[in-house]
């Protein structure tokens, strides 16, 4: 059995584009899945780094 991870994910998604007629569903899914996945990533980080370096807080 095949082992599930992005890069399995990616190169079926390739296998499919290589054949006829073009099936670019799944390699657009895998695109946007990782795209989100780093964005809330960073996103997240942000919010993390915002809310305990003191170097980045205001003092009014």
């Amino acid at each position: 059995p095949s082992m599930i991870s992005w890069g399995n994910m990616i190169n079926s998604a390739r296998l499919e584009m290589a054949r006829d007629p073009v099936v670019w569903w799944s390699l657009t899914a895998a695109f946007f899945s990782m795209f989100t996945l780093v964005l809330a990533a960073n996103l997240f980080a942000d919010v993390v780094r915002d809310a305990f370096d003191p170097r980045t807080q205001t003092t009014q």
